[in-house]
């Protein structure tokens, strides 16, 4: 990045941390803070040493959490910010740079976590897409995990429904059944494409719909049969069609579809996805 444009980045970190500071109250430390506000990116380091990790970090990793605003954070909000001109460069609300600087100080060893933090804030410094971000999307990275995170993107980039299906067993000449798999989907491993199986994708995906970003239906599904092909092919499926059925019950499995919500998409396109 040229010289100028790093010191612009710098200067308008300093607003960032205004905005942080004013929320902040009298607390002498903040006082004494924005008395330095006008400096260069020097005093960016002191307050974000001496104010911001103390705010988002208190007894919590603090030495860890006080190298990394102190060090990479600023190269790496610099970056995302790069691609934004300066002309359109705004001060975040407080309510927005406050909490993803905490989400930060806890979470800045997961990538997954990390990035989409970092995306949030430079949405929210980006003055043709602040209204994008919203104060809420915070809350609701604070409440995905690092697999989470990874696993959800595939979900959110999509504009297309997705097919999901739960298995169960049949109980022969009966309209009964018992779930075995909820909300399996074709999880394969990126490079090998072989079927990869998570236990815990279940419980995400009941996450990501009590967040609201998808929802899945079970009474509706896709019309070509050859997109549930995937199913009767994964180990979960062939592992209980081997264990022996009573009363000549049979596996099957139920279709669905999963697909974003319109909050889905609005969070997805505020953390960089879209």
């Amino acid at each position: 990045m040229p010289d100028d444009d790093s010191l612009k980045v710098a200067k308008e970190g300093l607003s960032l941390v205004a905005e942080v500071i004013k929320a902040a109250g009298d607390n002498p430390q903040v006082k004494e803070a924005a008395s330095n506000l006008g400096q260069t990116a020097v005093t960016l380091t002191k307050t974000i040493n001496n104010v911001l990790v103390p705010l988002a970090a208190i007894n919590f990793a603090f030495d860890k959490a006080r190298a990394y605003f102190s060090g990479t954070f600023q190269q790496e909000i610099a970056a995302k910010a790069e691609s934004i001109p300066p002309e359109h460069i705004i001060e975040p609300k407080a309510s927005i740079a406050g909490p993803t600087l905490q989400g930060l100080a806890f979470t800045h060893e997961e990538p997954n976590l990390k990035e989409m933090y970092l995306n949030l804030l430079a949405t929210a410094m980006d003055g043709r897409a602040s209204t994008t971000a919203h104060p809420a999307f915070v809350e609701i990275i604070k409440q995905l995990d690092s697999e989470d995170a990874r696993l959800v993107q595939g979900a959110l980039r999509s504009s297309s429904a997705i097919p999901i299906v739960q298995l169960r067993r049949v109980l022969k000449g009966s309209a009964g059944f018992q779930f075995l798999a909820r909300h399996l989907l074709n999880l394969t491993d990126t490079e090998s494409k072989a079927p990869v199986e998570n236990p815990q994708l279940p419980a995400m995906i009941d996450n990501w719909v009590r967040l609201g970003l998808v929802e899945v239906l079970y009474d509706s599904w896709l019309t070509d049969p050859s997109t549930y092909e995937w199913v009767e092919q994964r180990p979960e499926f062939l592992r209980l069609s081997k264990e022996p059925q009573l009363d000549e019950a049979k596996i099957d499995y139920q279709k669905g579809i999963m697909q974003r919500t319109e909050l889905g998409k609005r969070f997805a396109a505020a953390i960089g996805l879209l």
